[in-house]
């Protein structure tokens, strides 16, 4: 193992796992990208850094500065890890309903964490569409922006940082494949892992399938052509999502329950030995079952967003 001067310098280049047990003879192989080794659990951490550095360069964030965020968690967990390493206040703002464990850990790496509950968008389960929950707070962080000259709002709904972290990720995934995958499946979110890493496989392997997965509980499928939520200013929706929905990069657009996913990753963890999150399950699940399409001697590939620590108390597929 290398050594390193700093643990932000562990962040990105993480392992691509064959699945064993879960890939069914006679489909295509399924590898997995496990984002949860990086340094704060999640493949936000490659956003975090990214988002930062660019601020810092472009002279819009200083020491002495507070970094705020929206997040349903993995994002507010990442900046508060890079945050804190690189000298900076964070407050993040939270909807309220997430799961106790991100509070926490945001918490131990020194960040206010404020829970915001949401007015008007409610799940249909126990599914969440970050998109739609996080309405709310990111009007909150527009606020805080507008009031303090020295707040910088990450802003990763819009933010082009979050899409060239993972254009990285993306060439990560070609370099471990050796050039060769078929199939590409990732849960939407904010957008920048899907729009990233497609931007980063269509540019070598034009012929790659795109495959988006959204919770089912969404109540605007925006990739299906809402390109903001409805009743929404363009300041705080729209964002990378509209930029998907105009590319036309995706070519599937997948729902997933919260069952169906808690289900899956559930047997990673217990037949792969894989310890990731609710939204893992999700990807895997589709993958899967795209290998089963696909057949043998072809490559699925998808992402293991996040690591398990922050379920335990409740399993809830959260984008």
């Amino acid at each position: 193992m290398k050594k390193v001067n700093s643990v932000l310098e562990l962040i990105g280049n993480t392992p691509l796992i064959k699945l064993g047990k879960n890939s069914p003879r006679s489909s295509a192989n399924v590898f997995v990208k496990a984002e949860y080794f990086n340094p704060s659990g999640s493949l936000k951490d490659r956003i975090a850094i990214e988002m930062i550095r660019r601020a810092e360069a472009a002279g819009k964030l200083k020491q002495g500065y507070t970094i705020i965020e929206a997040s349903t968690g993995n994002t507010g967990i990442a900046l508060s890890f890079v945050g804190s390493q690189l000298g900076y206040n964070v407050a993040i703002y939270m909807p309220e309903g997430m799961t106790p464990e991100r509070i926490r850990i945001m918490e131990s790496y020194g960040a206010e964490v404020h829970e915001i509950k949401p007015e008007t968008l409610k799940a249909r389960d126990d599914s969440v569409a970050g998109a739609e929950v996080e309405i709310p707070t990111r009007t909150m962080c527009l606020e805080i922006e507008r009031s303090n000259p020295k707040v910088w709002w990450a802003r990763q709904f819009s933010n082009p940082a979050n899409v060239e972290a993972h254009i990285k990720t993306g060439e990560e995934i070609l370099q471990q494949m050796d050039y060769k995958v078929d199939a590409f499946i990732a849960s939407v979110g904010t957008g920048g892992t899907l729009f990233g890493i497609a931007k980063a496989l269509k540019k070598k392997l034009p012929d790659v399938k795109i495959i988006a997965v959204e919770p089912a509980s969404t109540a605007y499928s925006l990739l299906s052509g809402h390109r903001k939520i409805p009743g929404a200013s363009e300041e705080v929706s729209g964002g990378i999502i509209a930029e998907i929905v105009d590319s036309g990069i995706v070519d599937e657009i997948v729902q997933v329950t919260n069952d169906e996913a808690i289900g899956m990753a559930d047997k990673l963890v217990l037949e792969e030995g894989l310890f990731a999150g609710v939204s893992a399950g999700a990807n895997v699940l589709i993958a899967i079952r795209e290998a089963k399409n696909l057949g043998s001697g072809k490559r699925v590939v998808t992402i293991l967003p996040d690591s398990r620590d922050r379920y335990l108390t409740e399993k809830k597929y959260t984008t």
